[in-house]
């Protein structure tokens, strides 16, 4: 809109000039009457002139607009969370794919819902045996299932319709439930929930860092997965309040000890990322002091958290780049606390960050955070590895930690809803409290002295530990699957199908998916079978084993923390980590801790390689190149004799004759040295890795570094040409 002139004819007299500077304004006499004779009316003029005033940006007329064309539909309706709408989408997905089958309109069945309708859906729904694209589904189990499927139903009809079912219908719906889950032979009662107590968590923690079982494409996650669930177990945060960490959510401060010892540093947790679907909540914040003479830093995030600080070169000193210059740091006379401030551009930076392939290996990325599936698979895995016979899950971490705040009488219940951000104390009890009773309640009636210790011990998930328990298949019991009718009858098919067809024909491939499918869920099956077999006949077994006059060695079992397999990185972070006692002086306990964090940093630079895919079939064997001593654990070999099996590995990738040593690999320091130097069993199954493993994650325009020629390749078929013309690798 354009501006409005103003008439300069009139003035007060006394002015020499029409117009004033910028800093001065227009005077006027109040018995003269300014011309209008550009405006409609008097609502004109107040209408265009009310928008001069100073702070409104826009005309009357874009507010206008705006109130006429809002939609408030959008702020009325619920509004949920992206895991509930996923859950919605579901449903709603069920309701749609039943209406279609019946040969009905899903929103004319909305309207006409009844209890036989609903009756006739949910009978269908437990029926169904594949999902999505054909996909053989895992079935409902539980009763306590079924119930949630009714109430995520109520959800998605509320949606569709805007209106609630009715009373009558709800009420009724609690017996068809009741007789559905006996028509399909539904289990009841709900999944037990694992509770992780510290003890556990010791466990969970040291199978974490020793396992070489399970390993991490890059050893930040290793590091990662042990701060998550030191942090979660110590403020019982739900796991996407742990994941979402930034660098601005923590504060590392050098604290003075009010009790005359040495000072301490103190790491502050403020969660922001907690449920705020339902509205923004306050952040809470949790200090965490260090704790001098600790027996065992396998507790310690302050080791973890700072290794992963130096790591990332945060903090925002300069010259604080190593963990020895924190023990030359003091609190100034009359100051109680020395601030370490974090780098203010790594504000939004994740601490929990995913690793993301490369044509070269593994690199963890900048700024994306760990994904949940990761934490979620990592923890499942080092439940196995421990011999926890429950599943052990992120939310462990939160149902331990909160029964420790419930039962300690330092935590008020104000204060327990505020550390668990629960706006009613019902919320803790029904979702939360384990349903185990952890009190001797015959000792309380009895009124002698309860046995807190056994109790103890009864309750905690450690008391399941069994070594010997079944996690996995041998070769030959995942070879078995092979003859089972159905693997044959598909693979004569397939056979059929490779005469008619190529390998690259759709329909070959959508045969070969469903082969690998189903060979999946029977060894899933057969592993499950085999661990119930174990749970029933183990202890018969045992007890009859016993009663026939076998002894039980009463030698006590040492707790084994290094194998041949264990990498020298992880051996020194074991060590630090686990079996390094405290220090006799101060000195020796700071010296100790730094050692610590030196560990976990130098740890984070490395590349574990993916674990290992079991192999129903021998194939070639990969061969270490051998010098001398081959049998000898490698990762204790003199420095000059790691050396020269670095130097004949370079050597063999320039020789004439194909070689079977990847270059890639070769030249990735970040590796571990068994990987950099394997030697494949034929030149054809290095040039599959090539492709496999580097190829395939070059993206457009992607430049690659030949780090063993010190040279860099401009594309994907620059990096073919020269694998093939330098070091005799075929692609």
């Amino acid at each position: 809109m354009r501006r409005r002139t103003v008439d300069d004819s009139w003035s007060d007299g006394d002015s020499t000039s029409s117009q004033s500077d910028d800093s001065s304004t227009y005077r006027t006499n109040l018995n003269d009457t300014p011309d209008t004779s550009g405006c409609d009316s008097d609502a004109d003029l107040n209408r265009e002139s009310a928008w001069l005033l100073e702070g409104n940006e826009h005309p009357p007329e874009y507010y206008n607009q705006l109130l006429d064309n809002f939609d408030d539909s959008e702020y009325t309706k619920e509004d949920y969370s992206d895991g509930t709408t996923v859950l919605l989408d579901r449903s709603e997905a069920q309701w749609n794919q039943y209406c279609a089958y019946t040969g009905k309109d899903p929103k004319k069945m909305y309207q006409a819902i009844s209890i036989n309708v609903l009756h006739n859906f949910f009978h269908w729904l437990l029926s169904q045996r594949r999902g999505k694209e054909g996909r053989r589904l895992r079935g409902t189990k539980l009763a306590s299932s079924l119930g949630t499927y009714w109430k995520i139903y109520r959800l998605t009809y509320e949606r569709a319709t805007g209106d609630k079912i009715n009373g009558p219908t709800t009420r009724g719906m609690h017996k068809v439930l009741r007789k559905l889950a006996k028509r399909h032979g539904l289990k009841k009662g709900a999944r037990e929930k694992p509770c992780m107590y510290v003890e556990d968590l010791k466990e969970a923690l040291r199978t974490n860092l020793c396992a070489v079982e399970k390993k991490y494409s890059h050893g930040r996650i290793r590091i990662g997965v042990q701060l998550f669930m030191q942090i979660g177990g110590f403020t019982a945060n739900r796991p996407g309040a742990l994941l979402n960490l930034c660098y601005r959510h923590i504060r590392v401060t050098l604290l003075r000890d009010p009790e005359g010892g040495p000072n301490r540093i103190l790491l502050e947790f403020s969660f922001e990322f907690t449920k705020s679907f339902l509205g923004i909540k306050d952040i809470n914040t949790f200090p965490i002091p260090e704790i001098i003479y600790d027996p065992s830093l396998i507790y310690s995030p302050h080791v973890l958290l700072l290794g992963l600080i130096f790591d990332d070169q945060a903090f925002a000193a300069p010259s604080l780049t190593s963990p020895d210059q924190l023990s030359m740091l003091d609190i100034e006379p009359g100051q109680n606390q020395l601030l370490l401030p974090l780098r203010s551009d790594l504000d939004d930076v994740p601490i929990f960050r995913k690793a993301i392939k490369t044509p070269e290996g593994w690199e963890i990325s900048k700024d994306e955070p760990l994904e949940y599936s990761t934490i979620r698979y990592a923890m499942k895995r080092v439940g196995e590895l421990t011999g926890f016979k429950l599943l052990l899950r992120p939310y462990a971490l939160r149902y331990g930690a909160g029964k420790a705040f419930n039962e300690n009488g330092n935590v008020s219940e104000a204060l327990q809803n505020l550390m668990m951000q629960h706006g009613d104390p019902r919320t803790f009890l029904k979702h939360y409290l384990h349903r185990r009773v952890t009190v001797d309640a015959a000792a309380i009636v009895r009124r002698v002295q309860p046995q807190d210790a056994v109790m103890q011990a009864a309750c905690n998930m450690s008391r399941w530990i069994d070594p010997n328990r079944p996690w996995g298949l041998t070769a030959e019991q995942a070879d078995s699957v092979n003859q089972t009718p159905l693997i044959r009858s598909l693979l004569q098919d397939r056979d059929r199908l490779k005469r008619r067809y190529s390998p690259k024909h759709i329909k070959y491939i959508e045969h070969n998916k469903r082969i690998i499918s189903e060979k999946q869920r029977l060894r899933a099956s057969l592993l499950a079978d085999i661990q119930e077999k174990y749970e029933k006949e183990g202890p018969v077994r045992a007890i009859e084993q016993q009663l026939s006059g076998v002894k039980i060695s009463q030698k006590p079992i040492v707790a084994s923390y290094f194998t041949t397999k264990t990498l020298p990185e992880q051996k020194r972070l074991i060590e630090a980590l686990i079996l390094a006692p405290p220090g006799n002086t101060l000195e020796e306990e700071f010296r100790r801790r730094n050692e610590a964090i030196i560990a976990v940093t130098e740890y984070c630079k490395i590349e574990e390689g993916d674990t290992p895919k079991s192999q129903t079939r021998p194939r070639g064997q990969m061969k270490r190149l051998s010098i001398k001593n081959e049998d000898e654990d490698r990762s204790a070999a003199p420095v000059k004799l790691i050396e020269k099996e670095i130097e004949a590995a370079m050597l063999s990738v320039f020789k004439d004759k194909r070689p079977t040593i990847c270059f890639l690999c070769l030249g990735n320091v970040a590796l571990p040295l068994a990987i950099r130097v394997y030697s494949f069993s034929t030149s054809s199954d290095l040039g599959k890795h090539f492709r496999r493993k580097h190829l395939s994650n070059i993206t457009d325009g992607e430049r690659i570094d030949c780090r063993v020629c010190k040279m860099s390749l401009s594309c994907k078929m620059h990096l073919q040409s020269h694998a093939k013309k330098i070091h005799g690798t075929v692609s």
